[in-house]
């Protein structure tokens, strides 16, 4: 594909393309609303998993645990 070929292409999709309407518009920002809801949600819950399975790996009993093996 050459650049005329695209400019073309581009022409015709430019005169295609309308404004949407208030209702195409509304829906499409609830969409995308509730869409960044779920995935903030989701991100929420993997971090409470993780801090809750990750919690006892830093803590002093930890080492002194495996430390108190070696010897």
């Amino acid at each position: 594909m050459g650049i005329s070929e695209f400019i073309q292409e581009s022409r015709r999709i430019l005169k295609l393309a309308t404004k949407p309407s208030r209702t195409e518009l509304w829906t499409s920002t609830k969409i995308t609303v509730l869409a960044m809801i779920l995935v903030g949600m989701l991100s929420f819950i993997v971090q409470i998993f993780m801090n809750t399975l990750t919690s006892r790996w830093g803590t002093e009993s930890w080492i002194l645990t495996s430390l108190a093996g070696l010897f």
